[in-house]
């Protein structure tokens, strides 16, 4: 495990210790399998990647849940990665450290996995983000296979490149809703929380 992962573990670590003990009850109570918050670089999303990758093959015994676990998990990761570095300039209300760091929970329940990540966007940017989830939300397994090769085919990409694809090909290949939320912080910046479940009973 790499130096930034460990930091970023004490991190969550002193603010546990630091907040309520129901809220330490609750996450304990669960099959944690990583719980990260610090700067999200590339190195790190590789090494996020890896240790996930050898942990859901000592966990799960089907095949076929472990790859669409993988899948999701490169593509939740990868997007937090694509948009980290999108908050810049001056900061009102939070620190600079806080404002630039990746948010990163992956929980194991009986019947599903749970991926949760966050992160601080611009203020800016929301209503875009909250129209193409909404969209991709709004349309089912058949469309979501035509709205991928559309945003392809049309080079619909954003300034990081991705469309949104990676969202899509979440949706298409777990069956959930993307779930979401944005808390306005101030007049720059929102925060930004995704969670994406995989169903641990596929057949």
């Amino acid at each position: 495990m790499s130096h930034q992962v460990e930091q970023g573990i004490r991190e969550v670590n002193d603010q546990k210790k630091s907040g309520s003990f129901d809220l330490y009850n609750k996450i304990y109570n669960e099959n944690v399998l990583l719980m990260y918050k610090g700067a999200i670089t590339f190195d790190l999303v590789t090494s996020l990647i890896e240790s996930l990758d050898k942990k859901i093959t000592l966990l799960e015994p089907n095949k076929k849940v472990r790859k669409l676990f993988y899948s999701a998990a490169v593509e939740s990761i990868h997007n937090l990665y694509h948009h980290m570095d999108e908050v810049k300039g001056s900061f009102k209300e939070i620190s600079e450290h806080d404002a630039k760091s990746g948010l990163i929970t992956v929980i194991a329940k009986e019947k599903y996995y749970n991926i949760l990540t966050g992160n601080f966007v611009p203020e800016d940017k929301v209503a875009g983000m909250k129209a193409r989830i909404e969209e991709i939300n709004a349309t089912d397994k058949d469309g979501l296979r035509i709205l991928y090769k559309d945003t392809l085919s049309n080079g619909e990409f954003s300034d990081k490149g991705t469309a949104g694809l990676g969202l899509i090909q979440l949706a298409r290949k777990t069956g959930e809703k993307l779930n979401y939320k944005f808390e306005k912080v101030n007049d720059e910046y929102s925060y930004f929380t995704f969670q994406i479940k995989i169903n641990r009973e596929v057949a």
